[in-house]
């Protein structure tokens, strides 16, 4: 069985990008009772924590694009130092 698995993910890592993105969301997808009710309480007091301070002025949002492109600029600078390396 590890074997098999090994095999699997060494040929899913030379699909494109994008396919190993969409295979990673439906295996995402279909993990339906990964958290305990204990990580959900924790994640529902977090999220009401952060809505709260966004609300009350302490932080402010982003917009989702810059978050992204930013994100991706630090990915592929990321990728360049780690291309770049003996």
């Amino acid at each position: 069985m590890v074997t098999a698995r090994i095999e699997i993910e060494n040929e899913v890592l030379k699909w494109p990008p994008a396919e190993r993105v969409g295979l990673a969301e439906r295996l995402l997808e279909s993990v339906t009772d990964f958290a305990t009710e204990e990580i959900e309480l924790a994640w529902c007091a977090e999220i009401a924590r952060r809505v709260g301070e966004v609300e009350s002025g302490q932080l402010s949002d982003i917009p989702a694009d810059e978050v992204f492109s930013q994100a991706r600029k630090r990915l592929n600078e990321a990728r360049q130092i780690s291309s770049s390396r003996p």
